[in-house]
């Protein structure tokens, strides 16, 4: 490849690892290190792609469970507070009957 790092970046398991983690989650110089790869190995992209949109989804799917688990919260609140106003009307109703 036409790159300087490449070489020192995975000479070891440890070093692809965490080359690998500075690219795909840190977003560390993606292009100086996976372009000069893959236009080496073309095959890489299988493994540059696949580890990215396993994290774009997986971060989405955090994303979207916190938002779930938000509005179940409210709901749950919001049921409670329609009970406990039921329950004062109903006893409003008892008193002026």
């Amino acid at each position: 490849p036409d790159c300087a790092d490449c070489k020192y970046a995975f000479s070891s398991v440890m070093r692809s690892n965490l080359t690998l983690f500075k690219t795909v989650l840190a977003g560390d110089s993606w292009g100086l290190i996976a372009e000069p790869v893959v236009l080496a190995h073309p095959w890489t992209m299988l493994i540059f792609a696949g580890v990215l949109i396993s994290l774009t989804f997986g971060i989405l799917n955090l994303i979207v469970a916190a938002v779930v688990d938000a509005a179940v919260d409210q709901r749950q609140r919001d049921v409670q507070n329609i009970a406990d106003d039921m329950d004062a009307e109903a006893e409003t109703d008892l008193k002026r009957l």
